[in-house]
Order: structure tokens, then sequence, then C-alpha cells
């Protein structure tokens, strides 16, 4: 005798039970990666921002040794590099606040 009714919706809503609990599952797990996926995000960002900063100061460096030949050389062609990235900067500001502009 082929199954009863109430049989087949109880092994239908076995089933309902079972993809529900998977798809609370595969919801869950969705949340938890796209968590991580920020936080990588993140720490990559902070990586990336690390080595422009290594790559920026390498280039001083490599600037200041090729300047310089002796300790005392060193240290005053770094000054000059500073005195210069700050009058470039300084003037980047006055560029960006200049009022003819707006």
């Amino acid at each position: 005798m082929p199954d009863s009714p109430s049989a087949l919706i109880a092994g239908i809503q076995q089933k309902i039970a079972r993809l529900a609990e998977k798809r609370d599952e595969a919801q869950a797990k969705c949340y938890a990666l796209e968590a991580r996926i920020e936080a990588l995000e993140a720490d990559l960002a902070e990586r990336d921002s690390q080595l422009q900063q290594a790559n920026l100061e390498i280039e001083f460096l490599t600037l200041s040794h090729r300047l310089a030949d002796s300790p005392q050389a060193l240290a005053n062609a770094r000054k000059t590099i500073s005195r210069i990235i700050r009058k470039v900067d300084a003037a980047i500001a006055l560029i960006k606040s200049d009022p003819a502009d707006l």
C-alpha cells in the first residue's frame, strides 16, 4: 500500500526543516566570511600604507646617501631634503587654499 498522505506530509516537513537548517548554517557562514573579508581588507590597507611609507623612506635614504660622502654630509643632505619637502608641501597647501580658484 502506498504511503499515506500524512506520512508524505511528515517526510516533506522533515525535508523542509533540514533545508531551513542548512540555509541558516550557510547564512551564518556567509556572515562570518563577510566579517573576515572586511578584517583582511583592513589589514591589507594598513600593510599597503606601511609599504608606501617604507618605500618613501627608502627613496629618501637612497637620495641622501647619493648626495653625501661622509656622515656629516649625509646629515646635511637629510636636512636639505627635509627643508625642500617642507617648502614643497607649503607651496601645495597655498595652491589648494588659493581663493582665486573658488
